[in-house]
């Protein structure tokens, strides 16, 4: 092999090489920006934080896991079915809590529309609900739901409101 073409297969060998270097160098910054247009979960839409404002419209979804119409008492005679509710935590910092039961007494059925009021506080996923009638409960917020627990006829009731969108 003479030393022009040793030359030149030295500058081919050193041309692929840079060629080798320079796609894989495109192909990095590709995934890079392809990683950084799908986002990795901590700069991409956020989702909900027990930090977010909890102010909004609710609607009960379950109460003692159990979907709605939810059965307080069913007796013979008798019985009294939690059928929907709602609550709005006002940016104010008061709440309004509107709860729809049915009554059935002997095969018929009544239905009653009961409103609650007061006021509520946030501690990041923590809340505080005291009614006018001074009665607290405690909350906990998770950004998508609020979860408590009402007491009704000496009955603990784990209620879940979803937060409207």
């Amino acid at each position: 092999m003479s030393v022009s073409e040793n030359r030149n297969t030295s500058r081919s060998s050193d041309r692929r090489s840079m060629r080798r270097w320079h796609l894989g160098r495109l192909a990095t910054i590709g995934a890079l920006v392809v990683v950084a247009a799908c986002g990795d979960g901590s700069t991409g839409p956020k989702g909900p934080s027990p930090n977010d404002p909890a102010a909004g419209r609710f609607a009960l979804q379950s109460v003692n896991t159990q979907p709605l119409p939810f059965s307080l008492f069913n007796e013979t005679g008798f019985r009294l079915d939690f059928t929907a509710a709602s609550l709005v935590l006002q940016p104010d910092g008061k709440y309004l809590m509107a709860q729809t039961t049915v009554e059935t007494v002997a095969g018929f059925a009544s239905t009653y529309e009961d409103t609650l009021r007061g006021n509520w506080t946030q501690n990041a996923g923590s809340l505080s609900i005291r009614g006018n009638d001074s009665t607290v409960i405690a909350a906990v917020w998770d950004g998508r739901e609020i979860q408590l627990t009402m007491n009704s006829e000496g009955q603990s009731l784990r209620s879940v409101f979803r937060k409207s969108q």
